[in-house]
């Protein structure tokens, strides 16, 4: 049973060996599993913990198979060299950090009790059947995970240690303060109304002349652009994830069993319907309001006739403020943890007062945490067991694709064969075609196909995942190196981007000439040439010029009278003049509260558990072991 594999005496002696050798923390995650192999090729010795040169390898891979999640162009990131060797450093670098905090954590003397350990089993999900704690599940899934009971019952005291230090502080400090959120709101909301002024460029055109020798010049300097791109054409098998989903064997016990063992992915969290009041803090009639609401609710009237009658929310106060059903952390902060404070139907909040205003909720309803029945959920398991099942199938052929396509190099016949794929040809491929079919367009395709080693050797390459469901294997068949195209095939080319430069030239005078003159005089004739868009709004995302264009009007001063800026707007020169700065009004201003609240709380966290490793650091002696980090380094490379 549960309380036979969880041990006593979580201060002994016993607990403080297992604990030096759990390397990653539970802090802000989930559980995880590590044991440090005492060996003198430990990278990183942190106290009397040591992490091991086998544990750092495995987090690595772990890391680059993310990434391979994140799509092509994530994972094209692992074929850079540099690239590699930091992300390796930030790997090693998250494990000391984890590492320094659960020893900090340790000397606090902060221990968790085996009953909390116990409670903390008995009510997880996953642990559960029909609502109730089944130890047959339990020792399954701890199997599942690679661990026995004892080992995964003391991780997870570990994890409850530091969360008992972290969370705390980290749900104090990520919120970000009012002051904060008002002061980038208002930056964003702001607009600047600014005069556009362009010049004919066919008008210039027509006085500019371009020489022969003037475009071999610009050739001659320009080598770059004048360049037909290497091509290759080359042999391929793809693996896909989704047509191996077409030949999985689906049952409806090992539908069951999936379920069994997976029951808190389709855990059902706890809901709380909600209805809403809010007094705008700019409303004239804010106090009274505010107010006949508390009176209201203290005379317990209708919350749904308060919110119809003193609410300024338009979009709920004609359906009694309901706002609808939440989970935890779908509102803003303030207002979930309000919500979440309330204890049963009917009850009312205090008041909530923010930069918004002047908050009451009521809770109307609340949908217990629960996990479905397989019968309610029996169409989204079966999803998920097929996706499972095929990705561990896809896993199994990517390990033949590359074993059999290097043991076999000259061909991909055999490779074919054994996973019943055909050979396909891609035609031939420029180099840097974005226009090519798929996947010839990828990044990690491209990158794959015009790499020197693959293209000269004759063999075939490496397998390399394109994202997260294709992988792909090439032998090339033929290459072309990127050559200069001659003078004679581009010239009109050369020619025609002299001439442009010329054009940009004197527009760029024209309007610097313009910008001068408008400061001695705004009312200043502007010449036949030039014309202006007068008082155009330019705000954060405006589709009125190109992004850089706004962001140099931006960063114009806005206390310099005739203030202006020249620069390239969509490919042409353009000056503008500064008229005007508009603050956002009230109702902006809100929304970009709103919308900023989320990410600055996210940012706020990150700094918080930054300086919490920061801080755990300088509490822990770190030994490099430079010997045994460059053994890993070398070692990954040559995989």
């Amino acid at each position: 049973m549960l309380s036979d594999k969880l041990r006593d005496g979580a201060n002994s002696k016993a607990f403080k060996a297992l604990l030096a050798l759990i390397v990653i923390s539970f802090v802000l995650t989930s559980v995880g599993s590590y044991l440090i192999p005492r060996l003198n090729t430990d990278p990183v010795t942190i106290g009397e913990y040591k992490i091991s040169s086998g544990e750092w390898t495995e987090q690595y891979n772990r890391r680059a198979q993310q990434l391979h999640r994140y799509g092509p162009q994530a994972a094209a990131l692992l074929e850079n060299p540099q690239y590699v060797a930091e992300l390796k450093k930030q790997v090693l670098e998250n494990m000391i950090n984890n590492v320094a905090f659960n020893s900090a954590v340790w000397n606090m003397d902060v221990r968790i009790g085996d009953e909390q350990v116990r409670d903390v089993i008995r009510n997880t999900p996953s642990f559960q059947k029909d609502g109730k704690f089944d130890n047959d599940l339990y020792l399954a899934a701890v199997r599942n995970m690679g661990m026995n009971p004892e080992y995964f019952g003391e991780q997870l005291r570990v994890s409850l240690m530091s969360e008992s230090v972290s969370r705390p502080l980290m749900e104090v400090s990520s919120r970000p303060m009012p002051y904060e959120l008002e002061s980038l709101a208002k930056l964003l909301a702001q607009r600047r109304v600014v005069n556009l002024y362009t010049v004919d460029s066919k008008d210039i055109a027509a006085s500019i002349e371009v020489t022969e020798s003037e475009a071999q010049e610009y050739y001659n300097a320009h080598h770059n652009e004048f360049m037909a791109p290497a091509n290759v054409r080359f042999n391929y098998l793809l693996l896909s994830l989704e047509d191996l989903k077409g030949k999985v064997e689906v049952t409806d016990a090992k539908v069951e069993e999936f379920f069994n063992l997976y029951q808190d992915d389709f855990l059902v969290p706890e809901q709380r319907q909600v209805s809403h009041i809010i007094i705008r803090a700019d409303a004239e009639d804010a106090a009274e309001r505010i107010k006949a609401v508390e009176e209201g609710i203290a005379a317990k009237d209708s919350f749904a006739e308060l919110a119809a009658k003193y609410s300024d929310d338009a979009a709920t106060k004609d359906k009694g403020g309901d706002m609808g059903l939440f989970k935890r952390g779908e509102l803003a902060s303030n207002l979930d943890a309000a919500l979440f404070a309330l204890v049963q139907k009917g009850d009312v909040s205090p008041k909530i007062e923010d930069s918004f205003g002047t908050h009451f909720l009521a809770l109307t309803d609340i949908v217990p945490e629960h996990t479905p029945t397989l019968a309610e959920v029996k169409e989204q398991v079966t999803e998920a067991y097929i996706a499972a099942q095929a990705r561990d199938m896809y896993n199994a052929n990517v390990t033949t694709m590359s074993d059999l396509s290097f043991e076999n190099p000259d061909s991909l016949d055999v490779t074919a064969e054994a996973l019943k794929l055909t050979v396909q040809d891609s035609g031939v491929i420029a180099q840097g075609d974005r226009n090519a079919k798929w996947p010839f367009n990828t990044q990690a395709v491209q990158e794959l196909a015009f790499n020197e080693d693959v293209y000269s050797s004759g063999v075939n390459s490496t397998v390399i995942s394109i994202d997260e469901e294709h992988s792909i294997v090439i032998n090339v068949v033929d290459h072309h190196d990127s050559a200069l195209k001659d003078f004679a095939e581009v010239k009109e080319q050369a020619l025609a981007a002299v001439r442009q430069n010329k054009i940009n030239t004197a527009a760029y005078t024209a309007l610097e000439n313009t910008a001068k003159a408008l400061q001695q005089d705004p009312n200043a004739t502007l010449p036949e040439n030039i014309t202006v868009r007068a008082n155009v709004e330019i705000a954060a995302g405006s589709s009125e010029v190109a992004p850089e264009f706004s962001q140099a009007i931006f960063a114009m001063p806005r206390n310099v009278e005739h203030t202006y800026i020249i620069d390239m707007n969509n490919d042409t020169e353009t000056l503008a003049v500064l008229q005007d700065v508009q603050e956002g009004d009230s109702a902006t201003l809100q929304t970009f509260e709103q919308v900023i609240a989320a990410q600055l709380n996210q940012y706020l966290g990150l700094n918080t558990q930054n300086a919490l490793y920061r801080q755990a650091r300088t509490l822990n002696e770190i030994e490099y072991n430079q010997d045994a980090i460059n053994l890993v380094t070398r070692a990954n490379d040559m995989q």
